[in-house]
């Protein structure tokens, strides 16, 4: 058995106390687990006693840390659990310490889930099937992810996809009209926006083709396949290889034959 000698409080931090046993420095304790174990001066403890002390400890600075951890922005439970394995606590410890959290409200998947989803809303373009996504490689369940994103309604995707899709729309491009809608569409599907969204967003994006503007960007493009298919091949074969590649590259039949007619003058 060993006597608490001294209590005293640590100089850089007020919610911590050094404790002395017979006289010597022994552990130091948060304050939550002083009052805990009701430890005072004069207090007899056996070593069963001070292991279940320091265990308690360990299990406070673990919480403690995990706090810290959440304070910067809400987490997922994946995520916490992830944190305290780098902590390299055992299962048994991370379990208690976010079972406490869970309790005190501090984790809550649900929580999380729709402060994640407001805050891509407010802050990026993506749309809601990205941001489900994301949610679920942070450990999210699927139920839980896809009813946050039930937030995102029709109308707040559309007000966000079109002013990107416009922006982008407007941007100068070496491609085709069809190409560039094409590309477009893609896009806004990479982004987690709904089918119907696009559909919608392109409708309404999708302005007059400029003529002029298609012609230019088809010369650029088929001068370059002159260059690279005039070295082995000339006349009809060449005309078929040009007709070919700008027809890929989204260009309209009557803009293609007439450049091609163009390359017999």
């Amino acid at each position: 058995m060993r006597t608490i000698t001294k209590i005293s409080t640590q100089k850089k931090s007020a919610n911590r106390y050094n404790i002395f046993l017979d006289h010597e420095y022994a552990f130091s304790v948060d304050e939550d687990v002083l009052i805990k174990f009701h430890l005072h001066k004069g207090l007899t403890l056996s070593d069963e006693m001070i292991k279940n002390i320091t265990e308690n400890e360990s299990l406070q600075r673990s919480y403690l840390s995990a706090i810290n951890y959440v304070s910067y922005r809400m987490r997922s439970m994946l995520e916490m659990r992830t944190y305290l394995k780098g902590k390299e606590m055992e299962e048994t410890a991370i379990d208690q310490v976010i079972d406490r959290l869970v309790l005190e409200k501090v984790l809550n998947d649900e929580e999380f889930a729709n402060a994640y989803v407001k805050d891509r809303m407010n802050f990026t373009s993506k749309g809601p099937t990205l941001i489900a996504k994301e949610l679920q490689e942070k450990g999210v369940s699927f139920e839980i992810a896809n009813r946050a994103a039930l937030q995102y309604s029709e109308e707040q995707q559309f007000a966000k996809a079109i002013k990107w899709a416009e922006r982008e729309f407007n941007k100068k491009s070496k491609h085709s009209y069809r190409k560039r809608q094409e590309q477009l569409t893609y896009k806004l599907l990479q982004k987690g926006f709904t089918n119907d969204v696009v559909t919608d967003v392109m409708r309404e994006v999708s302005r007059e083709k400029d003529h002029e503007e298609e012609k230019s960007v088809l010369q650029v493009q088929g001068d370059k396949l002159v260059r690279r298919y005039s070295k082995k091949f000339s006349g009809y074969e060449l005309k078929t290889k040009i007709k070919a590649g700008l027809y890929s590259r989204g260009f309209s039949s009557e803009l293609i034959n007439e450049y091609v007619e163009n390359l017999e003058e």
